[in-house]
């Protein structure tokens, strides 16, 4: 039995599989579509060996790469969890922005890059770890509800990445108009109970 060939792929390659997830969403980008988008035939997509899976895979880790980079000052940073925890959002948005059309297409694709299978599926780990992180961090300092970490990060993750990129680019808000409304909105459902004032009476 013949071993299968190592696939190579390249960053052009990369870079054309992510614009045909941009334009038709992950579901419907087949080998062709990606072919007419690095300027190649089919054929030579196949002699290097690359499957639409491979290219899937690439380009997944590639992103968990970015967004894990763009976690780890808010999780490195000083301060609350809840404090931490909004820069942590607001740094799932800017990693939104910078890749605004194809976050678009990868969160359409029936969670086949961000979810583990089947029902009641969380969000994969390297995705969500950041966010259970800080809501342990919150639960211990009181800056955060208490709430079960790995769905409420599963939540988290969704509510705000999909919330976002699709006001952005669907609905064409703001940058400002879209991460004031969902922020705000998200972290008061998330705080902790605020210490009473002292009685001076």
């Amino acid at each position: 039995m013949s071993q299968r060939q190592e696939p190579i792929v390249d960053r052009a390659l990369l870079d054309a599989t992510a614009a045909a997830v941009a334009r038709w969403g992950l579901a419907e980008v087949t080998l062709d579509r990606v072919a007419v988008e690095a300027g190649m035939s089919r054929a030579t997509i196949y002699r290097r060996g690359v499957t639409r899976e491979d290219l899937v895979a690439a380009l997944t880790a590639e992103a968990a790469d970015t967004y894990r980079r763009a976690m780890l000052p808010a999780l490195a940073r000083s301060g609350s969890a809840a404090e931490r925890l909004r820069h942590a959002l607001e740094a799932l948005c800017d990693t939104a922005d910078e890749h605004l059309y194809l976050l678009a297409g990868m969160f359409l694709a029936r969670g086949e890059v961000f979810h583990q299978p089947g029902p009641d599926s969380l969000t994969l780990e390297v995705f969500a770890e950041p966010f259970e992180r800080l809501l342990r961090d919150g639960a211990v300092d009181g800056t955060l509800r208490h709430l079960p970490p790995q769905t409420t990060a599963t939540v988290l993750f969704n509510l705000v990445g999909w919330g976002y990129i699709h006001l952005r680019a669907a609905h064409q808000w703001g940058q400002s108009a879209a991460r004031s409304a969902i922020l705000d909105l998200v972290l008061q459902g998330l705080l902790g109970p605020t210490p009473s004032s002292p009685d001076t009476g």
